[in-house]
């Protein structure tokens, strides 16, 4: 008889954690791709299993493609519907037109049955909306009106009834959507935009927390500022990931905006592919940030980097990611390279309170000089702090 220890031996206040770990584990966005549900496949083990992991894998499900959504409106029990507090989607994002448009109570009806999905969760606080790839056929011939896109018409042809705390697209940089149009923006804390995005004059958004900007397409956020985008926002984080070759870049009157929305409080910025931004206007936002925790900047250089922006970070930082190139057709700035691998060893790796997490990309050059790379990972493992020299934002591009 094997007497080997099994999962269900492990104690209940173990256990709970693992399940957490693994749904969090499963909810992670690789490659832009939605997740599946295959997490509730894990239920199928055992009848302990299903009625300790249940409540909490139930808070969450997937639907990718219009076959999924027809089983869930189908089969799904009230009662689990009930349960769903985060849902990622596919929005096909078509609507058919009617054919007299003046009735305006039936001008337009989503093509997909997501709208009747969501409306099945009343407990919904968080939405990750992401491309159907997977989109149901039509004939045009059968409406003579034929077919708009309508974003969030699609999800809500009768006005949203959820109070959002979390809004997350990860669509492709040309889709085109109207951020608010049907949802409400009083009650979001997270909101992550993607695509061709126009908001509407002025939202009033006071819960908003943190906000993410990656693939921004579209001349919007060309002619506002950040703190005209999102007024009333108190930020904690903020991300930016130039993301496409079309995408809107980040630039100096964007980067000072981001101090008055957040009043100082910011604890994470995240800015990547940045190649508008001076180094003064960098190191002038970082004084305006003392807690801040986390910051992590992709900067391409053209013609400057005058000011030494890594004195102006803060003594509480603890994760610090950089990544300095210059643009293919512009001089390399190696003294001022240097100055910033001297200030971050001086300031950084040998405060008297290490960081947590340093990641760097450096040109070769600078990390042989002075056997530099050999130091930096000897201060590392002697002050027991993460170092990684080298790449790190690509792939999956985590801080986005």
């Amino acid at each position: 008889m094997d007497n080997s220890p099994t999962f269900l031996t492990i104690p209940f206040e173990l256990r709970l954690p693992i399940y957490e770990w693994f749904l969090t584990q499963h909810r992670q966005i690789r490659l832009n791709r939605q997740p599946s549900s295959q997490h509730l496949r894990f239920l199928r083990i055992c009848k302990q299993i299903y009625d300790e992991a249940s409540p909490l894998f139930y808070r969450y499900i997937s639907l990718r493609h219009e076959r999924q959504i027809n089983a869930f409106i189908l089969h799904a029990d009230q009662s689990i519907c009930t349960q769903v507090t985060w849902a990622d989607v596919a929005n096909d994002g078509r609507v058919i037109l009617a054919k007299d448009a003046r009735k305006e109570a039936d001008s337009a009806s989503p093509l997909s049955n997501l709208h009747i999905a969501l409306r099945r969760m009343p407990s919904l606080k968080r939405l990750r909306v992401f491309p159907c790839r997977q989109g149901l056929p039509f004939s045009l011939q059968r409406v003579p009106a034929g077919l708009a896109l309508d974003f969030e018409t699609a999800m809500y042809p009768s006005g949203s009834h959820h109070q959002l705390r979390g809004y997350e697209l990860y669509l492709e940089p040309e889709t085109k959507v109207t951020p608010f149009a049907v949802i409400s923006p009083e009650s979001i804390e997270l909101l992550r935009l993607t695509g061709d995005c126009h908001l509407p004059a002025s939202p009033h958004m006071p819960a908003l927390c943190h906000l993410t900007l990656h693939a921004i397409t579209g001349n919007h956020f060309d002619l506002h500022t950040v703190v005209q985008c999102f007024p009333g926002a108190r930020l904690e984080s903020f991300c930016y990931g130039h993301g496409d070759r079309l995408g809107f870049e980040f630039r100096n009157r964007h980067l000072e905006s981001l101090i008055p929305l957040s009043c100082g409080q910011l604890r994470k910025l995240v800015l990547l592919g940045c190649s508008r931004l001076t180094s003064t206007a960098i190191a002038t936002c970082l004084d305006g940030l003392p807690q801040l925790d986390y910051f992590a900047l992709s900067l391409i250089t053209v013609d400057e980097l005058r000011t030494n922006f890594v004195l102006s970070l803060s003594p509480t930082i603890s994760v610090v990611k950089l990544h300095i190139i210059n643009a293919w057709y512009a001089i390399p700035l190696i003294a001022e390279e240097r100055g910033l691998c001297d200030a971050l060893e001086t300031t950084i790796l040998n405060r008297k309170i290490p960081p947590r997490q340093i990641w760097v990309n450096f040109r070769d050059r600078l990390m042989i000089e002075e056997d530099r790379r050999s130091r930096w990972r000897e201060i590392a493992y002697c002050r027991q702090f993460m170092l990684a020299v080298g790449p790190w934002n690509t792939g999956d591009q985590e801080d986005l």
